[in-house]
């Protein structure tokens, strides 16, 4: 009898321990799985050291499987506080990220005209010159990693970028009056510091190795983004809370008389803020 009960005892054990590998390889695959989004109000919109727009609402939404992701982002805005007119925008991206190395495709739409009023074409991937209209394409390779940490457990991390653009709106005239395409390249690196209380700080420099829309297809290498954001964060019971203050400067060409110039002129003034909030789940 001892016999039969130790083996139905082992059979248990062992069944047990079947059931549990089988559970942990279910949680395994369901956390593969994961999404987020957020909505943001920001006073203007900046992007790489350029001012695009005014008052804004953005809207973010992400979804994930084993490092492979999809995310939709879209912005709601002013072109300017003056309200003359709108700025909306959607932009999807797909891309793959895994141990700080993020890899992805941006597809940009920008609701606008080409130049003879027809509206733009979602997939229209056309050399269009800068002044409007189409879609663009853009590659992006990122890397972020934590570099030290302190006593006080507060981390230092690097931050790279490279973004290439491939297709779409993207083009200029040159000395022949001939449309070219400028493949507009932008490579930024930076830090994000931790400062305790749940606060931020972030320093990023950004570069175009030659001519791009970041210079206005002008020139070659050039320094064209040094910035600094200040984040606050609290944690909810669903969700985060942050607000931010961000300050940037494009150097390239920077003067007494283009520093700070009447907002209605989008693109041009060398010193951009923004300050918003963001709440995120």
């Amino acid at each position: 009898m001892m016999r039969w009960r130790e083996l139905f005892i082992v059979t248990m054990m062992l069944f047990s321990l079947i059931s549990k590998a089988e559970e942990q390889k279910i949680l395994a695959k369901e956390s593969l799985f994961a999404w987020s989004s957020s909505a943001t109000i920001t006073s203007n919109y900046i992007w790489r050291g350029l001012y695009v727009g005014g008052p804004s609402v953005q809207l973010d939404a992400t979804v994930s499987y084993a490092g492979f992701y999809a995310n939709m982002w879209w912005n709601i805005g002013a072109k300017n506080w003056t309200f003359t007119g709108f700025n909306p925008e959607v932009d999807f991206t797909i891309g793959f990220s895994r141990w700080g190395m993020n890899i992805s495709y941006l597809h940009c739409f920008y609701f606008d005209r080409y130049p003879d009023g027809t509206p733009s074409c979602f997939f229209d991937f056309r050399n269009h010159p800068s002044e409007g209209g189409g879609a663009t394409g853009e590659w992006r390779v990122a890397y972020a990693h934590p570099i030290y940490t302190s006593r006080q457990g507060l981390t230092t991390s690097l931050n790279a970028l490279c973004a290439f653009r491939t297709f779409g709106r993207d083009g200029y005239y040159d000395d022949k009056l001939e449309l070219k395409r400028a493949y507009s390249t932008y490579i930024e690196v930076g830090f994000d510091q931790e400062l305790g209380q749940d606060w931020v700080l972030s320093a990023r420099l950004g570069i175009t190795p030659a001519k791009s829309m970041y210079t206005g297809y002008q020139g070659d290498f050039a320094v064209t983004m040094v910035g600094l954001k200040l984040i606050k964060q609290w944690q909810l019971s669903y969700g985060s809370l942050s607000a931010f203050a961000n300050l940037m400067l494009q150097p390239w060409q920077v003067n007494k008389d283009n520093l700070i110039l009447p907002i209605e002129q989008v693109g041009s003034q060398k010193l951009n803020m923004a300050v918003g909030c963001s709440y995120g789940i």
